[in-house]
């Protein structure tokens, strides 16, 4: 990806990234849950468990695992807006901080 002005990226922001990046990969790889969603930007990773990939006690159990292995804890976010209900967990893996969760949508987990 280059800026507007033509110019090449600084490294460091790249390899912030590519850090991050690695870090995820082998965390999920231990974690052992495939079909994961995961997106790296200068804050944080976050990793999404699809609605697509079981049902809410399974997704919801999967971030609670993902959450423990990140040094964080899942819990039902209870603020107003369209993610209220969902499960999420804040954490850190290899130094980057981390963004687990799933969307739940009416259900009960």
């Amino acid at each position: 990806m280059m800026p507007e002005d033509g110019g090449l990226l600084p490294a460091r922001p790249l390899a912030a990234q590519a850090h991050a990046l690695r870090a995820a990969a082998a965390f999920i790889e231990r974690a052992g849950v495939p079909g994961l969603s995961l997106t790296i930007d200068d804050e944080r990773i976050t990793i999404q468990v699809p609605e697509s990939l079981a049902g809410p006690a399974s997704r919801a159990a999967a971030v609670t695992r993902l959450a423990a292995a990140a040094g964080g804890q899942a819990s039902r976010d209870t603020r107003p807006g369209r993610t209220r209900g969902w499960i999420r967990a804040d954490g850190q893996i290899a130094g980057p901080h981390v963004r687990i969760f799933t969307a739940i949508t009416g259900e009960t987990p």
